[in-house]
C-alpha cells in the first residue's frame, strides 16, 4: 500500500510539474562539455582548474545553439566575482552589441535598464544566480541563492537572445560603451532549462554546492524533487 501511494504521489507531481526541463548541465570543475550531451561551452580566455573555470575581466564563456526557445528559458549560474564595484556584466543577450543585460551593481542583481534588487553579493563568494523568462507572459525574474531579487515585464524583449545562433555570453561586457564593465572571477556550474522555472522550483535549488555533482538527475525526477521540497527601485543611471 505504501509503495502504491508513493507511485501515485510521484505521478501526480510529475503531471503537475512545470514544463521547464533541464536541457544542458555544465560542471565546470571537470570540463566545458555538457554532461547531457549538448553543445559545449567555449572559453574566451579563462582557465579550467580543479575548483572551476577561472577567468579575468572579459574572459568569460559563450554558448551557441543551446536554447529551444530564446524567449522561454531558465539559466542557472554558480559563480563569484572579485570586483563588485559599479556594473559587472553577468549575462549578455545580443553578442556584445548592446549595453542591456544582467549585471552585478554595487553589489545587487541588476537588469539594465529596467530592474534592480537589494545588495546580495560578496566578493570571492560563490552565489547561485537564476534568471527565468516566461514567453507566455514576458515575465523575467532573477534570483540569488533561491531568493527573488527582481522581476519585470519584458515587453521590450531585453532578455531575448537575439544574435546569431542565440549566442549566450557569460561574464563578458558589451563592446558598445567605453566602460569595461566586467570582473575577474570563478564559475563552477551552469545549467540551461527549456522553459521558466517557478519560484518554488528555484527556491528548492537553493545556493551553490561546495562540490557540484558530476551526475545530473533526469529532468523529470529533478522537477518532482522540486515538488516534494515545495510540499515539506529606481535604477541608477550609467555615467
Amino acid at each position: 500500500m505504501l509503495k502504491t501511494a508513493f507511485v501515485a504521489l510521484f505521478l501526480g507531481l510529475l503531471m503537475s510539474a512545470s514544463a521547464a526541463t533541464l536541457a544542458h548541465d555544465y560542471v565546470l570543475t571537470s570540463s566545458l562539455n555538457d554532461i547531457l550531451g549538448g553543445p559545449s561551452l567555449v572559453s574566451d580566455g579563462g582557465t579550467l582548474i580543479p575548483s572551476g573555470y577561472t577567468f579575468g575581466a572579459d574572459q568569460g564563456l559563450n554558448l551557441s545553439s543551446a536554447l529551444l526557445n530564446p524567449a522561454d528559458y531558465s539559466i542557472l549560474m554558480d559563480f563569484s566575482f572579485i570586483d563588485l564595484n559599479g556594473y559587472k556584466k553577468i549575462l549578455d543577450f545580443q553578442d556584445r552589441t548592446s549595453d542591456n543585460g544582467l549585471y552585478n551593481l554595487n553589489p545587487t542583481l541588476d537588469f539594465y535598464p529596467v530592474a534592480a534588487g537589494s545588495p546580495i553579493f560578496s566578493p570571492n563568494v560563490l552565489a547561485r544566480v537564476v534568471l527565468t523568462r516566461d514567453a507566455g507572459t514576458n515575465t523575467v525574474t532573477g534570483y540569488v541563492n533561491g531568493v527573488q531579487q527582481l522581476t519585470f515585464n519584458d515587453g521590450a524583449s531585453f532578455a531575448i537572445f537575439g544574435a546569431t545562433n542565440n549566442i549566450i555570453r557569460f561574464f563578458e561586457d558589451d563592446n558598445i560603451t567605453d566602460q569595461r564593465e566586467a570582473s575577474a572571477g570563478l564559475a563552477t556550474e551552469i545549467q540551461i532549462y527549456n522553459g521558466a522555472l517557478t519560484s518554488a522550483q528555484v527556491e528548492a535549488l537553493g545556493g551553490p554546492s561546495a562540490a557540484p555533482s558530476s551526475v545530473p538527475e533526469p529532468a523529470a525526477l529533478t522537477l518532482v524533487g522540486f515538488g516534494l521540497l515545495s510540499l515539506g527601485l529606481a535604477r541608477p543611471i550609467k555615467v
